[in-house]
């Protein structure tokens, strides 16, 4: 499988995920939480400290990943995202955009538009991973780009959805 074919139909390793396939993701997050604890514990360690700094450095990370093979991200991002399905451009635009939220995250920007916005786009990452999920299709989900692959399953949709979760609380603190 090449950097630009993320989904497949017949492939063998996206058959029956394994808990190996977690491990590039788990290694994300564990250095996202490290991050995070220790930026908070030089700052002020309060919850909305940790769900900010939490934030900043998921997009960060994930945008990182993505921007390393923007064109395979883009192809496979194309695969599954509602906007990118219409909208190539999108997929080569999407790593900045979470480039600049995870920026404004870290720089502690209490702005409830910043919230707002954060939780459309993670609304309508939910919605495109919901639809091929429903399908049953098999695909790598391009959260981490081309050089990590993990298998698009509900991992990925739970990503998003905490991203939401946590935007939502942020409004309301």
């Amino acid at each position: 499988m090449n950097d630009h074919d993320h989904h497949s139909h017949e492939s063998h390793d996206l058959a029956k995920p394994k808990w190996t396939d977690w491990l590039p993701l788990m290694v994300v997050i564990g250095f996202i939480i490290t991050n995070t604890v220790t930026v908070a514990s030089l700052t002020e360690f309060t919850l909305y400290n940790i769900l900010t700094y939490s934030m900043g450095f998921f997009f960060l990370y994930f945008a990182m990943f993505k921007m390393i093979n923007l064109p395979g991200f883009a192809d496979g991002y194309h695969e599954y995202d509602i906007i990118a399905m219409r909208y190539k451009g999108w997929g080569y635009a999407y790593p900045f955009i979470e480039l600049a939220l995870g920026v404004l995250y870290l720089a502690t920007i209490n702005n409830t538009w910043l919230h707002i916005f954060t939780i459309i786009l993670t609304a309508v990452n939910c919605t495109g991973i919901l639809i091929k999920l429903a399908k049953k299709e098999k695909f790598y989900c391009a959260c981490l780009g081309t050089v990590l692959k993990v298998p698009l399953t509900k991992v990925s949709l739970v990503e998003y959805a905490a991203m939401g979760v946590m935007a939502v609380a942020m409004i309301f603190m």
